[in-house]
């Protein structure tokens, strides 16, 4: 439902970017592993010339509001884009 493009596209070295779209590559991933979802989202974009973009996946309510933030901040300096997301829409 969030990825309108390809899922699981495989680069040549043989990563995987979570989504592909025609503007974006999207790494989704769980608030706790924000940083990891940085390099990876900053990785698939360099190689493939698309823009950076992290859907990240809240859990826990409040108390995921340390990564969101920390994404955040890291996001707005090298242009990520950010949505957030619940488990359960994932499952529409």
């Amino acid at each position: 439902k969030y990825c309108t493009g390809k899922t699981e596209y495989v680069l040549p070295d043989k990563t995987r970017i979570d989504c592909l779209t025609q503007d974006y590559a999207i790494e989704f991933d769980f608030a706790k592993k924000w940083a990891e979802a940085v390099g990876q989202s900053l990785y698939y974009a360099e190689v493939l010339q698309k823009n950076p973009g992290i859907v990240l996946i809240s859990e826990n309510g409040e108390k995921d509001q340390k990564f969101i933030k920390r994404l955040n901040s890291i996001a707005e300096k090298f242009g990520i884009t950010v949505w957030i997301i619940k488990p359960e829409e994932l499952k529409k």
